[in-house]
């Protein structure tokens, strides 16, 4: 009998629940919604998914790849191989995913039937480590482009920073008919299709008629400076109209490497605030909120359970509630502390307290891993086959351990926390389009989380 971990059909409801709220405010969210699981190759991890398209471009078929991959991993303890198969679509094509025309269709701006039903304040947990983000959030959306603009959240991934832009962008449709709510790899995409269209004038045009402009991970703009230029002008032209600005990232402005001085300045215009991961005692409230949206009964125990197995991720609490709903729903048990177990042997036994993670273990992995001598690795020479692999193992680093920046240079031959930054980073954009790497760092990951 296959265990319930690897069931991975059996899963799809809880698979695609969180996929989906991943893919929100992209253009793949329709093209998820409408995808159906096929098989799954237990031998070769392969799962076949069909989506309901005519065609799909490389963007989106990596998209959808990143969305489901990282879904599969919250509630399988694996991401399966995705063969991504189209047919035709019996539905009509969805308004936002319209041939471009000379002019931006309406549409292309928020409404509030596009966002989640729970993305408002009144869903967001609020504990030590939050509130000043919350606080200000709140703020803005009462009072856009009054007192901090713009607004600039960032922290580590799943910690609620695409929620609150979300609640934002609730609160503010309440009064302003145009807010744009996009993530910034898509405003990069859409900016790169419009130069190839010649369509760039109805893209600026769309983005400075906008009454408030919220954009979230903006540090994926690093290193593209023609569509810096475009975002500075467009910046520059919402913030003098008095139009809010909101948007996150995972680190400070000054700390994005390849961003231009002037757009630095410009997003410490506002007010930057930091989201920490959540103390305990915030993590057993999520838990309790989660499970009370999703209408499911967890003892103290239960609750307990799961707010000190995870410690760093939110997300991963909401699809670790997801899972454990979908199991007693599927074998008709209640809820129980073993039964959460179960569930989650897969994620808790992957996850030791990361102390246990050291920095010499991930280094002697990645050396042997690349075949490269460990000399070699934390020595100045920089070629391709010394520092790809010097990249990952900082990756690594910044990861599984509590190390800072500076720390993690130490580590590796003295560099500075800005060459530390930027290798992570590189890793970051790598691992976003390129589904080997994604699966290899995940394995990387598994090994150095096994407990001794």
């Amino acid at each position: 009998m296959q265990e319930p971990a690897r069931d991975v059909l059996s899963f799809w409801p809880a698979i695609e629940e969180l996929a989906l709220n991943r893919a929100k405010g992209l253009p793949v969210h329709d093209l998820l919604r409408g995808a159906k699981p096929v098989a799954y190759d237990a031998g070769s991890e392969t799962l076949k998914l069909s989506v309901e398209s005519p065609s799909l471009d490389s963007t989106a078929t990596e998209t959808l790849r990143s969305c489901l991959g990282k879904a599969c991993y919250q509630v399988l303890g694996f991401a399966p191989h995705l063969d991504v198969q189209t047919s035709p679509s019996s539905r009509p094509l969805p308004r936002a995913e319209a041939p471009a025309k000379s002019q931006a269709p309406a549409s292309m701006f928020m409404t509030r039937s596009r966002l989640p039903a729970n993305a408002d304040f009144d869903h967001f947990v609020v504990g030590p480590s939050n509130q000043v983000a919350f606080a200000a959030s709140k703020q803005v959306a009462e009072n856009p482009g009054k007192n901090y603009n713009p607004l600039f959240i960032y922290g580590s991934v799943g910690l609620g920073k695409t929620h609150l832009l979300q609640a934002i962008c609730r609160k503010l449709l309440a009064t302003l008919p145009r807010v744009r709510f996009i993530s910034c790899e898509e405003f990069v995409n859409q900016f790169v299709q419009a130069l190839k269209n010649g369509t760039v004038d109805a893209l600026r045009a769309e983005l400075r008629e906008a009454d408030a402009l919220i954009i979230d991970d903006i540090h994926f703009l690093a290193g593209k400076e023609q569509t810096q230029e475009e975002f500075f002008h467009t910046f520059n032209h919402l913030y003098q109209q008095g139009k809010q600005v909101v948007l996150s990232s995972d680190s400070l402005p000054r700390d994005i490497p390849r961003l231009e001085d002037r757009l630095i300045s410009r997003f410490h215009w506002g007010l930057a605030v930091k989201i920490e991961p959540p103390c305990t005692e915030t993590r057993m409230a999520i838990v309790r909120k989660k499970a009370e949206l999703r209408q499911v009964e967890l003892s103290l125990d239960v609750v307990s359970f799961l707010a000190e197995n995870i410690t760093t991720n939110v997300r991963e609490l909401e699809g670790a509630v997801v899972q454990i709903s979908g199991l007693a729903q599927m074998s008709g048990k209640p809820v129980t502390l073993a039964l959460a177990q179960e569930a989650l042997k897969h994620l808790i036994k992957a996850r030791p307290a990361p102390s246990r993670v050291a920095t010499e273990d991930i280094i002697e992995l990645v050396c042997r891993h690349y075949a490269v001598r460990l000399n070699d690795l934390l020595s100045q020479r920089r070629t391709k086959n010394l520092a790809f692999p010097r990249h990952v193992a900082m990756y690594l680093s910044k990861e599984l351990t509590q190390l800072t920046l500076s720390e993690i240079g130490h580590f590796f031959g003295g560099r500075d926390h800005s060459t530390v930054l930027h290798a992570i980073n590189k890793i970051k954009s790598k691992r976003l389009k390129e589904p080997e790497l994604r699966t290899e760092l995940e394995r990387f990951e598994l090994q150095l989380r096994r407990p001794l």
